[in-house]
């Protein structure tokens, strides 16, 4: 589970929605073109979807922190960036998107049927904990596990959206999907997932 980044194919958001123009600030506009088409070029060559936050979007994420809540200090980040060197941010990122699978092995105890486990993930950016109920060396499957993510790096991490549960492998094996974007100051990444399989 190794996926970080922010920036989809805003090239095209654009074109479809106008608004999306609109959402950055008048005095990056211009200056902003050349790093859309180095994203789109980028996007089409190794198949990403990278894009640039738009306004109510940074606002709503935990990266506006980084430049303290300012929409134009994020925008000048970017723009400040020789271009050559800012495509290569963005190619680099994409190395922590390859590992999308994790297998946990839990640990079983005798005096309890109840157990908790925090692991690491996407590249040491984020942690997953879960939350369990087992009977010996298989799950209990009357008590449905919970899950919740955290970020341990505040400049490149995993945003979780959603998350989905299964038993498997006779409930030896909680499995784990958890489904949101990775985000990073230079760029997000739309429609990642990671999942996690926690055996017994």
């Amino acid at each position: 589970m190794k996926k970080v980044f922010i920036i989809a194919s805003l090239f095209i958001s654009i074109l479809l929605n106008t608004n999306s123009v609109s959402a950055f600030s008048k005095n990056f506009e211009n200056s902003l073109d050349p790093y859309l088409n180095k994203i789109k070029e980028i996007n089409d060559t190794y198949g990403s979807n990278y894009y640039i936050l738009s306004s109510n979007e940074f606002y709503t994420s935990e990266i506006k922190v980084n430049f303290e809540s300012d929409y134009d200090k994020y925008i000048h980040f970017i723009t400040s960036q020789d271009i050559d060197v800012f495509g290569q941010n963005l190619i680099n990122e994409l190395k922590y998107t390859i590992k999308d699978t994790y297998e946990i092995k839990l640990d079983n105890f005798t005096r309890s049927s109840y157990g908790s486990k925090t692991v690491a993930f996407f590249n040491g950016n984020n942690k997953m904990t879960l939350n369990y109920k087992y009977s010996g060396s298989t799950f209990d499957t009357s008590y449905k596990p919970t899950a919740t993510v955290s970020k341990i790096n505040s400049i490149m991490f995993f945003e979780m959206s959603s998350y989905s549960g299964k038993f498997m492998n006779s409930n030896k094996t909680y499995s784990v999907l958890a489904k949101g974007r990775v985000i990073t100051t230079t760029g997000i990444a739309n429609n990642k997932s990671y999942t996690v399989n926690f055996n017994l």
